[in-house]
C-alpha cells in the first residue's frame, strides 16, 4: 500500500493484493482530495474492494495443483533457485496429474521405480536424489496443511525413511588431474579458471557461475558471495596464481567467469556469456580424460581436504566455505597415510623447535 502527499489536500493512494486465482498481483489507485484521514479511508475500501474481487481461498485437488501453491509461496518469499525449481519440476511433470487422495500410494511405487530405472547418462539416481525429492514433496504438502486444505501430511517419514545416503569420497590422484587439465585446455579452456578457483577454495558451482564483475574486490583480492545455499554471506579468497586472471577480466564483461560469444552484429562489440554450461562442458573433459564418477561438486570435497591437510584451522575453512555448522567429516577425505604424515611432520616440528631452544639455552 502507498499513500503520497501530492499537495496540502490531495493524496495519492495505491493499494494491490495478491490474486491467488490469476497468480499475480492486482492493484488500484487514485488521487484523493481532503484531509489525510479521508485519504486513509479511501486507502481502506480500495483494499476491501479488491480483496473482495481476488480468490482468497486457496484450492488444490491434484499435487501439480498443489505444486503451484508451493512455488507460488517461495517465489513470493525469494527462495526459489533455479536448481531447486528443476528439482520440483520434475516431480511435477511425473505426479502433477495424480490426485491428493491417492497420491501417497503413487509416490510409493514412484519412489521405488526411480532406483531401478536408468537415466539419461545409463546410471540409476542414488539415495540422495530420492531423498531430495522427497522432502520436496513432503514441503509440498506441508504448505497444504498450513493452508488448512488437508488435515495431516501423508508423506510421514515412518512410511517414507530416508534411503541410505553414501558419502562421495572421489578424490582425483595427481596423474588423473594433469589429465583432466590437459583435456579442458585442449577442448574447453574456457572452463580451466573456475575449475582451478574451484581446485584451491570451496565453493558451489552456482556461486561462481552467477558471480557479477563487481563481486570481485581487487584491493583485498576477495569474492564477495552475497547469498548462499546456508542464507549467510561469504567472501572467497582470489589464489595468488589466479590474481592476473581476474586483472585480465576485460571491462566490458560482466562476470567473474565467462565464455565467449562472439560479436554482436548491430554494435561490433564482443559478447561475453556466463558459464550456463559448465555441467556439459565438465563432462565432455571427463570423458576426453578418460575420467569416470568425478562431479564438478567434488572439486567442493577435494579443496576443503587439501586445505585442511595444509594446516589451515576448520573455523576459517567454515568461514570460506560457507558452513553453519562443522562440515569437515563429510568433505575430509579419509586417507591414513596423509594423516600419518601430517602427524610426522607435526613432530618433526616440535623437535626442530626442541632442539633450537637447547642450543639457544647452552
Amino acid at each position: 500500500m502507498s499513500l503520497t502527499k501530492l499537495s496540502p489536500n490531495k493524496w495519492h493512494v495505491k493499494v494491490s493484493v495478491w490474486d491467488k486465482n490469476k497468480k499475480y498481483p492486482i492493484s488500484k489507485q487514485k488521487t484523493v482530495t481532503g484531509t489525510r484521514a479521508e485519504a486513509v479511508t479511501a486507502e481502506s475500501d480500495m483494499l476491501k474492494e479488491l480483496k473482495s474481487r481476488s480468490v482468497t481461498s486457496a484450492h488444490a485437488s491434484t499435487f501439480g495443483e498443489a505444486v503451484d501453491l508451493y512455488m507460488d509461496n517461495l517465489r513470493q518469499r525469494g527462495r526459489l533457485s533455479e536448481r531447486h525449481e528443476m528439482n520440483i519440476n520434475r516431480v511435477h511433470r511425473d505426479l502433477g496429474h495424480v490426485r491428493l487422495e491417492v497420491f501417497a500410494e503413487r509416490f510409493e511405487v514412484w519412489r521405488r521405480h526411480l532406483l531401478v530405472k536408468p537415466g539419461r547418462y545409463g546410471a540409476t539416481l542414488s539415495g540422495a536424489s530420492v531423498n531430495r525429492y522427497t522432502g520436496i514433496v513432503r514441503a509440498v504438502f506441508s504448505r497444504l496443511v498450513k493452508l488448512e486444505i488437508i488435515d495431516k501430511n501423508p508423506i510421514a517419514s515412518l512410511r517414507f525413511p530416508k534411503y541410505k545416503e553414501d558419502r562421495r569420497d572421489r578424490y582425483l590422484t595427481q596423474e588423473e588431474w594433469l589429465r583432466l587439465l590437459a583435456a579442458i585446455k585442449e577442448h574447453r579452456p574456457y572452463i580451466l579458471p573456475i575449475v582451478q578457483f574451484m581446485m584451491a577454495v570451496p565453493c558451489r558451482k552456482s556461486e561462481l557461475v552467477e558471480a557479477k564483475r563487481d563481486q570481485y574486490n581487487p584491493f583485498i583480492q576477495t569474492i564477495y558471495i552475497p547469498d548462499t545455499k546456508a542464507g549467510i554471506p561469504v567472501n572467497k579468497p582470489i589464489p595468488p596464481d589466479m590474481v592476473d586472471y581476474f586483472k585480465s577480466i576485460p571491462a566490458d564483461c560482466g562476470w567473474l567467469f565467462y565464455r565467449d560469444g562472439g560479436v554482436d552484429r548491430k554494435t561490433r562489440k564482443k559478447i561475453y556469456l556466463p558459464l550456463t554450461n559448465l555441467r556439459y562442458a565438465w563432462r565432455y573433459c571427463l570423458k576426453k580424460a578418460g575420467i569416470a564418477d568425478m562431479r564438478i561438486h567434488d572439486l567442493r570435497h577435494m579443496s576443503a581436504t587439501d586445505l585442511c591437510a595444509s594446516g589451515v584451522p576448520e573455523r576459517v575453512i567454515m568461514d570460506v566455505a560457507g558452513w553453519k555448522t562443522p562440515m569437515l567429516s563429510t568433505y575430509w577425505h579419509k586417507n591414513s597415510l596423509k594423516s600419518a604424515q601430517s602427524i610426522r611432520e607435526i613432530w618433526k616440528l616440535a623437535a626442530e623447535k626442541t632442539d633450537f631452544i637447547q642450543v639457544a639455552s647452552s
